[in-house]
C-alpha cells in the first residue's frame, strides 16, 4: 500500500494528499489515488502519499501525533506547508450513524461528519492540528468512504450501498480539490454545489473553532 507520487504542474499551489493515515485505510485510498490524472489537476506542486497498515489511533486524540506515523504527517505538513491538503479515510459502513449523529459532539467534542451523498462523508481535519499547523487560508478537508474490505453483501444490502454512485461522488469532491487553482475558487464552488453542507460545516467550525474560522 506504501505509495508516494509527485507531480510537478507548475507555479500554483502546492496541494498535499494523504492516505492511509490510519489502520488499513491505504487498501480503501490507494484506489482513489492511483485513479488521479493529471487532466484532474489545476496547476501548482502536487504530492500523493499512501502509508501501509498501521495501529488504528483516532486523530482526535493527541496519542496519534505522538505516534511513528503521525509524527511523520507532521513534519510533512511542515516541510511542504501547503495551501491545500487533504486526508483520504475510510470508515466502517456499520458506523454510519454513529458518525453522523450530534451524539460525538457531545462525547468528544468534535462534530459529527457530515453526509455528502451516497454514504460519502466529509469534514475538516482533526481540531488538534487546524489550528496549529495551519493558517486560516489553507484548504483543510477529511474525504470518507466506506472501507473497501469491510463492504461485505450483507452490509451493503442492510445499508443500500450503491459503490457506483458512492465513487462518483467521492470523486467529484476530490476532483474539485485537485482543480481549484485557489481557495476562493474551491469556496465559490463549494457553494454552489453543496450549499447544504456547506452551511452545516460552518455551524460545526463555530462550535469548534470559533466566528471567525473558516470550515474547511
Amino acid at each position: 500500500m506504501s505509495y508516494f507520487r509527485y507531480i510537478d504542474n507548475g507555479e500554483g499551489p502546492t496541494k498535499l494528499f494523504i492516505g492511509g493515515i490510519h489502520g488499513n485505510e491505504g487498501v480503501t485510498s490507494l484506489k482513489f489515488l492511483k485513479r488521479i490524472n493529471t487532466e484532474d489537476l489545476s496547476s501548482g506542486q502536487f504530492y500523493f502519499y499512501n502509508f501501509d497498515k498501521t495501529p488504528y489511533i483516532s486523530t482526535i486524540k493527541r496519542e496519534y501525533y505522538e505516534s511513528e506515523l503521525g509524527a511523520k504527517i507532521m513534519d510533512l505538513i511542515k516541510y511542504f506547508e501547503p495551501d491545500f491538503y487533504t486526508e483520504l479515510h475510510c470508515y466502517n459502513l456499520k458506523n454510519y450513524d454513529k458518525l453522523t449523529s450530534m451524539e460525538r459532539y457531545n462525547r468528544t467534542g468534535i462534530p459529527p461528519l457530515i453526509k455528502l451523498g451516497n454514504h460519502v462523508l466529509v469534514s475538516s481535519v482533526s481540531p488538534l492540528i487546524r489550528m496549529t499547523y495551519f493558517s486560516t487560508d489553507t484548504v483543510c478537508k477529511t474525504l470518507e468512504f466506506p472501507c473497501v474490505e469491510k463492504l461485505n453483501p450483507e452490509i451493503v444490502k442492510e445499508y443500500g450501498f450503491d459503490r457506483k454512485a458512492a465513487v462518483e461522488t467521492y470523486e467529484n469532491l476530490l476532483k474539485l480539490i485537485l482543480s481549484s487553482p485557489s481557495r476562493q475558487h474551491f469556496e465559490r464552488e463549494m457553494l454552489i454545489r453543496y450549499k447544504d453542507q456547506v452551511d452545516l460545516a460552518v455551524r460545526y467550525a463555530k462550535k469548534v473553532f470559533g466566528d471567525d474560522f473558516p470550515p474547511y
